[in-house]
């Protein structure tokens, strides 16, 4: 479902959109509503990411560790060794 919204927006910006939309071939309505998508489909993945990461640090070494020895530890479990 569709509906009209109004929007005020300077000269020359509408005068730019009028340009980026006949060179498409779309609506300005139409620009506007495939860019609001896509900020949408930017948020949802950067709140992906963020999740995804998010768990990445939990119980890693410290500054002051062994790494020789967590790099060992790491590749035993790695091989079954």
């Amino acid at each position: 479902m569709t509906t009209k919204l109004t929007l005020s927006i300077d000269v020359q910006t509408i005068k730019k959109a009028k340009l980026i939309s006949a060179k498409k071939g779309k609506s300005i309505s139409k620009l506007v509503e495939e860019y609001l998508n896509t900020l949408s489909t930017i948020d949802e993945n950067k709140k992906s990411v963020v999740k995804e990461l998010s768990g990445l640090l939990k119980n890693k070494p410290g500054i002051n560790s062994d790494w020789k020895k967590i790099k060992m530890q790491q590749l035993k479990s790695k091989y079954a060794l």
